[in-house]
Protein backbone atom coordinates (compact mmCIF):
# COMPACT_ATOMS: atom_id res chain seq x y z
CA UNK A 1 0.00 0.00 0.00
CA UNK A 2 0.99 3.57 -0.93
CA UNK A 3 -0.30 6.54 1.30
CA UNK A 4 0.31 10.09 -0.34
CA UNK A 5 0.18 12.84 2.41
CA UNK A 6 0.81 15.62 -0.11
CA UNK A 7 0.84 17.55 -3.38
CA UNK A 8 4.43 16.65 -4.16
CA UNK A 9 4.52 13.26 -3.33
CA UNK A 10 1.02 13.19 -5.65
CA UNK A 11 3.60 14.16 -8.31
CA UNK A 12 6.01 12.18 -7.70
CA UNK A 13 3.95 9.12 -7.56
CA UNK A 14 2.84 9.63 -10.82
CA UNK A 15 5.98 10.52 -12.32
CA UNK A 16 6.79 6.91 -11.02
CA UNK A 17 4.09 5.19 -12.81
CA UNK A 18 5.10 7.41 -16.60
CA UNK A 19 1.73 9.12 -15.88
CA UNK A 20 1.59 12.38 -17.20
CA UNK A 21 -2.64 13.27 -17.34
CA UNK A 22 -5.76 12.03 -15.25
CA UNK A 23 -8.97 11.51 -16.62
CA UNK A 24 -11.26 11.18 -13.69
CA UNK A 25 -14.42 9.67 -14.67
CA UNK A 26 -17.43 11.11 -12.51
CA UNK A 27 -20.83 9.37 -12.75
CA UNK A 28 -22.65 12.30 -11.25
CA UNK A 29 -22.03 15.81 -10.49
CA UNK A 30 -20.66 15.19 -7.18
CA UNK A 31 -19.06 12.14 -7.30
CA UNK A 32 -15.37 13.08 -7.99
CA UNK A 33 -15.59 15.76 -5.63
CA UNK A 34 -16.61 13.31 -2.82
CA UNK A 35 -14.59 10.44 -3.11
CA UNK A 36 -11.20 12.67 -4.20
CA UNK A 37 -11.18 15.90 -3.36
CA UNK A 38 -8.28 16.31 -2.14
CA UNK A 39 -6.34 13.94 -4.98
CA UNK A 40 -7.65 16.79 -7.18
CA UNK A 41 -6.31 19.40 -5.67
CA UNK A 42 -3.17 18.08 -5.01
CA UNK A 43 -2.71 17.33 -8.58
CA UNK A 44 -5.18 19.92 -10.47
CA UNK A 45 -2.94 20.58 -13.28
CA UNK A 46 -2.29 16.68 -14.32
CA UNK A 47 -6.27 16.04 -13.54
CA UNK A 48 -9.67 16.46 -16.27
CA UNK A 49 -12.62 15.52 -14.47
CA UNK A 50 -15.37 13.94 -17.33
CA UNK A 51 -18.85 13.29 -15.52
CA UNK A 52 -21.53 11.69 -17.52
CA UNK A 53 -24.90 11.33 -16.24
CA UNK A 54 -25.42 15.59 -16.33
CA UNK A 55 -29.09 15.82 -17.51
CA UNK A 56 -32.28 13.99 -17.52
CA UNK A 57 -35.44 14.06 -19.40
CA UNK A 58 -37.71 17.20 -19.06
CA UNK A 59 -40.56 16.49 -16.63
CA UNK A 60 -41.27 16.20 -12.77
CA UNK A 61 -38.49 15.75 -10.67
CA UNK A 62 -38.10 12.54 -8.64
CA UNK A 63 -38.04 11.56 -5.27
CA UNK A 64 -34.60 12.34 -4.57
CA UNK A 65 -35.19 15.61 -6.88
CA UNK A 66 -37.88 16.50 -4.23
CA UNK A 67 -35.73 15.69 -0.90
CA UNK A 68 -33.26 17.62 -1.94
CA UNK A 69 -35.84 20.64 -2.85
CA UNK A 70 -36.59 20.34 -6.91
CA UNK A 71 -40.15 20.31 -8.56
CA UNK A 72 -38.08 19.79 -12.21
CA UNK A 73 -35.44 18.53 -13.57
CA UNK A 74 -34.56 20.61 -15.38
CA UNK A 75 -34.44 23.31 -12.35
CA UNK A 76 -32.13 20.17 -10.22
CA UNK A 77 -29.68 19.89 -13.21
CA UNK A 78 -29.14 23.38 -14.19
CA UNK A 79 -28.69 23.94 -10.15
CA UNK A 80 -25.87 20.83 -9.74
CA UNK A 81 -24.44 21.77 -12.94
CA UNK A 82 -23.48 25.20 -11.43
CA UNK A 83 -23.07 23.82 -8.16
CA UNK A 84 -20.16 21.67 -9.93
CA UNK A 85 -18.69 24.57 -11.68
CA UNK A 86 -18.05 26.38 -9.20
CA UNK A 87 -16.45 23.33 -6.93
CA UNK A 88 -14.20 22.57 -10.21
CA UNK A 89 -13.20 26.13 -10.49
CA UNK A 90 -12.45 26.33 -7.22
CA UNK A 91 -9.63 23.34 -7.21
CA UNK A 92 -8.59 24.44 -10.37
CA UNK A 93 -9.47 21.25 -12.96
CA UNK A 94 -10.05 20.92 -16.29
CA UNK A 95 -13.65 19.65 -16.35
CA UNK A 96 -16.68 18.21 -18.58
CA UNK A 97 -20.27 17.86 -18.93
CA UNK A 98 -21.34 15.10 -21.27
CA UNK A 99 -24.91 15.63 -20.63
CA UNK A 100 -25.67 11.83 -20.90
CA UNK A 101 -29.48 10.90 -19.40
CA UNK A 102 -29.24 7.87 -17.42
CA UNK A 103 -29.71 5.28 -19.26
CA UNK A 104 -27.85 6.63 -22.28
CA UNK A 105 -24.49 5.26 -21.26
CA UNK A 106 -24.33 2.22 -23.63
CA UNK A 107 -21.09 0.74 -25.24
CA UNK A 108 -21.27 2.75 -28.22
CA UNK A 109 -21.55 5.85 -25.93
CA UNK A 110 -18.64 5.20 -23.79
CA UNK A 111 -16.68 4.05 -26.69
CA UNK A 112 -17.06 7.49 -28.33
CA UNK A 113 -16.04 8.96 -25.27
CA UNK A 114 -13.23 6.49 -24.70
CA UNK A 115 -11.81 7.96 -28.25
CA UNK A 116 -12.45 11.25 -27.36
CA UNK A 117 -10.24 11.12 -24.31
CA UNK A 118 -7.80 9.67 -26.12
CA UNK A 119 -7.48 11.72 -28.73
CA UNK A 120 -7.58 15.02 -26.28
CA UNK A 121 -3.95 13.28 -24.61
CA UNK A 122 -0.66 14.38 -26.69
CA UNK A 123 0.76 10.74 -26.89
CA UNK A 124 -2.88 8.67 -26.65
CA UNK A 125 -3.64 7.25 -23.79
CA UNK A 126 0.35 5.98 -23.27
CA UNK A 127 1.12 8.35 -20.39
CA UNK A 128 -2.80 8.69 -18.70
CA UNK A 129 -4.32 7.71 -15.99
CA UNK A 130 -8.06 7.19 -16.52
CA UNK A 131 -9.72 6.21 -12.79
CA UNK A 132 -13.11 4.90 -12.59
CA UNK A 133 -15.89 4.85 -9.92
CA UNK A 134 -15.26 1.54 -7.69
CA UNK A 135 -18.87 1.01 -7.59
CA UNK A 136 -19.00 0.51 -3.96
CA UNK A 137 -21.63 0.62 -2.47
CA UNK A 138 -23.52 -2.08 -0.50
CA UNK A 139 -26.72 -2.80 1.75
CA UNK A 140 -27.13 -0.62 4.85
CA UNK A 141 -26.77 -2.46 7.91
CA UNK A 142 -30.12 -3.76 8.61
CA UNK A 143 -29.78 -5.45 12.27
CA UNK A 144 -29.88 -3.24 15.11
CA UNK A 145 -26.78 -5.23 17.14
CA UNK A 146 -24.84 -3.65 13.33
CA UNK A 147 -26.68 -0.06 13.68
CA UNK A 148 -26.37 -0.07 17.24
CA UNK A 149 -21.99 -0.87 16.90
CA UNK A 150 -21.45 1.58 13.48
CA UNK A 151 -22.75 4.63 16.31
CA UNK A 152 -20.72 3.71 18.68
CA UNK A 153 -17.46 3.51 16.52
CA UNK A 154 -19.09 6.66 15.47
CA UNK A 155 -19.08 5.14 11.58
CA UNK A 156 -21.72 5.92 8.83
CA UNK A 157 -23.33 3.15 7.65
CA UNK A 158 -22.43 3.42 4.00
CA UNK A 159 -25.24 3.54 1.20
CA UNK A 160 -26.68 1.59 -1.45
CA UNK A 161 -25.13 0.49 -4.35
CA UNK A 162 -25.91 2.81 -7.14
CA UNK A 163 -26.67 0.77 -10.43
CA UNK A 164 -24.70 3.97 -12.81
CA UNK A 165 -21.73 3.70 -10.99
CA UNK A 166 -21.63 -0.02 -11.71
CA UNK A 167 -22.47 0.91 -15.20
CA UNK A 168 -19.81 3.29 -15.61
CA UNK A 169 -17.37 0.96 -14.40
CA UNK A 170 -17.80 -1.88 -16.41
CA UNK A 171 -18.21 -0.12 -19.68
CA UNK A 172 -15.19 1.96 -19.54
CA UNK A 173 -13.56 -1.44 -18.22
CA UNK A 174 -15.06 -3.21 -21.37
CA UNK A 175 -13.64 -0.55 -23.44
CA UNK A 176 -10.20 0.47 -22.00
CA UNK A 177 -9.58 -3.24 -22.06
CA UNK A 178 -6.09 -3.85 -24.43
CA UNK A 179 -5.88 0.13 -24.47
CA UNK A 180 -2.45 1.82 -23.87
CA UNK A 181 -4.49 3.68 -20.60
CA UNK A 182 -3.51 2.90 -16.85
CA UNK A 183 -6.31 2.10 -15.26
CA UNK A 184 -7.24 2.59 -11.58
CA UNK A 185 -10.52 2.52 -9.03
CA UNK A 186 -11.53 5.11 -6.65
CA UNK A 187 -13.68 4.32 -3.31
CA UNK A 188 -16.61 6.52 -3.90
CA UNK A 189 -17.66 8.62 -0.87
CA UNK A 190 -20.34 7.66 1.24
CA UNK A 191 -20.76 4.74 -0.48
CA UNK A 192 -17.40 3.34 0.26
CA UNK A 193 -18.11 3.22 4.31
CA UNK A 194 -20.15 -0.14 2.95
CA UNK A 195 -16.55 -1.69 2.87
CA UNK A 196 -12.84 -1.69 4.37
CA UNK A 197 -10.52 -0.82 2.20
CA UNK A 198 -9.10 -4.10 1.86
CA UNK A 199 -12.54 -5.65 1.34
CA UNK A 200 -13.50 -3.52 -1.41
CA UNK A 201 -9.76 -4.50 -3.27
CA UNK A 202 -11.14 -8.30 -3.03
CA UNK A 203 -14.57 -7.50 -4.52
CA UNK A 204 -12.29 -5.49 -7.24
CA UNK A 205 -10.51 -8.52 -7.39
CA UNK A 206 -13.35 -11.03 -7.92
CA UNK A 207 -15.70 -8.61 -10.85
CA UNK A 208 -12.76 -7.58 -12.99
CA UNK A 209 -10.21 -10.55 -12.61
CA UNK A 210 -7.20 -8.12 -11.67
CA UNK A 211 -4.66 -7.08 -9.36
CA UNK A 212 -4.09 -3.63 -7.87
CA UNK A 213 -2.57 -1.80 -5.64
CA UNK A 214 -3.78 0.24 -3.22
CA UNK A 215 -3.18 3.90 -3.21
CA UNK A 216 -4.15 5.95 -0.06
CA UNK A 217 -4.56 10.41 0.05
CA UNK A 218 -4.36 12.09 3.57
CA UNK A 219 -7.28 15.10 2.82
CA UNK A 220 -7.77 18.37 4.24
CA UNK A 221 -10.62 17.60 5.85
CA UNK A 222 -11.40 21.26 6.18
CA UNK A 223 -10.85 21.77 2.92
CA UNK A 224 -12.42 18.87 1.57
CA UNK A 225 -15.11 19.66 4.13
CA UNK A 226 -15.94 22.98 2.55
CA UNK A 227 -15.67 21.99 -1.28
CA UNK A 228 -18.36 19.20 -0.15
CA UNK A 229 -20.45 21.92 1.15
CA UNK A 230 -20.68 23.80 -2.70
CA UNK A 231 -22.97 21.21 -3.42
CA UNK A 232 -25.66 22.90 -1.41
CA UNK A 233 -28.68 20.95 -3.14
CA UNK A 234 -27.35 17.61 -2.00
CA UNK A 235 -25.59 17.92 1.46
CA UNK A 236 -29.04 18.03 3.89
CA UNK A 237 -30.03 14.47 1.45
CA UNK A 238 -26.72 13.16 1.55
CA UNK A 239 -24.50 14.19 4.71
CA UNK A 240 -27.52 14.93 6.94
CA UNK A 241 -28.03 18.15 9.24
CA UNK A 242 -25.28 17.75 11.49
CA UNK A 243 -21.74 19.10 10.72
CA UNK A 244 -19.59 17.05 12.71
CA UNK A 245 -21.67 13.81 11.23
CA UNK A 246 -20.57 15.04 7.60
CA UNK A 247 -17.03 15.57 8.70
CA UNK A 248 -16.53 11.72 10.10
CA UNK A 249 -18.28 11.08 6.41
CA UNK A 250 -15.48 12.78 4.60
CA UNK A 251 -12.83 12.03 7.20
CA UNK A 252 -12.07 8.34 5.61
CA UNK A 253 -9.01 8.67 3.12
CA UNK A 254 -9.51 8.91 -0.01
CA UNK A 255 -8.34 5.39 -1.79
CA UNK A 256 -7.19 4.10 -5.68
CA UNK A 257 -6.77 1.02 -6.50
CA UNK A 258 -4.33 1.00 -9.60
CA UNK A 259 -4.72 -2.08 -11.87
CA UNK A 260 -1.30 -4.06 -12.32
CA UNK A 261 -0.10 -4.21 -16.36
CA UNK A 262 -0.66 -7.73 -17.26
CA UNK A 263 2.58 -8.86 -17.49
CA UNK A 264 2.93 -8.63 -13.69
CA UNK A 265 -0.80 -9.57 -13.12
CA UNK A 266 -1.30 -13.21 -10.94
CA UNK A 267 -2.66 -16.03 -13.31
Amino acid sequence: MTILRDSKAVHLWLDQLGVDNVVVMSPHLDDAVYSLAGFLGAAQNRIEVITLFTDAAPGQSSEWGRAAGFTTNEAENLARRQEDILAMNRLGCRFQHLGLRPGEATEASISHVAKAIELAQPDGLGSTLVLLPAGAGGPPPRSRFWRLALRVMRRPGGAMPHGEHVRTRDLFWQVLAGSRARIGLYAELPYAWAHSEQKLQLHLRMVLDCQTERVQYCPDLELKTQLVELYRSQLVPIFGQRPAYRRRVLARNECIYVVEPPSTTEL
